[in-house]
């Protein structure tokens, strides 16, 4: 699978392209938002990159829980298809493994687990970036708050335009997910 191919099946699962991206965005957005209220609360002076590295390594983790959970989900799904067309087939359990559709099983496999994890992973860096290059927490805060829901706008368009809905009843579910997710960081995080 040559690189364009390989861009062509990322792309070919939307869900988990979506799913990964929209976790990185809300999970660490979260995170961030809560660790910057908590530390402006506290009145501690933490340095703005310590908290963008709090998000980072939690957008990690989060990454690596979602390529995992694909594997193991997808693989689950994968097996149990190929064990019913072997029922069907009237093949003994396992015939079909190391066949062309056992192959192309573990292709789509690997692609969900990759596909999940990485995105992820880039989408844990939007909330991030602010705290990694902005030394006033305010100022962080406001970009970080303003580049999450630029991406979420972003990828209601691109589930709009996937699932041929309208975009903007697309991103105007995704901005209000974000709003919530938003104030209850904020509750849990500055509003002490």
């Amino acid at each position: 699978m040559n690189i364009h191919e390989f861009i062509a099946e990322y792309f070919k699962m939307s869900r988990y392209v979506a799913l990964g991206t929209m976790d990185g965005i809300l999970a660490v957005m979260g995170v961030i938002l809560a660790a910057s209220g908590v530390a402006g609360v506290a009145g501690s002076e933490i340095p703005n990159y310590v908290i963008g590295l709090t998000g980072l390594s939690g957008g990690i983790a989060l990454a690596m829980s979602n390529a995992f959970g694909s594997f193991i989900g997808e693989r689950a799904e994968e097996v149990r298809t190929i064990r019913e067309l072997e029922q069907k087939m009237m093949l003994e359990e396992g015939k079909l493994d190391d066949t062309h559709i056992h192959q192309e099983a573990k292709k789509r496999i690997y692609m969900s687990m990759f596909t999940h994890g990485f995105s992820s992973f880039t989408g844990s860096f939007v909330p991030v970036v602010p705290f990694l290059l902005i030394s006033s927490r305010f100022s962080a805060t406001i970009w970080t708050i303003s580049l999450c829901f630029v991406a979420l706008v972003l990828l209601g368009i691109y589930l709009g335009r996937v699932s041929r809905e309208s975009l903007l009843k697309t991103s105007v579910e995704i901005l209000i997910i974000g709003v919530v997710i938003s104030v209850i960081s904020f509750l849990i995080g500055g509003s002490h």
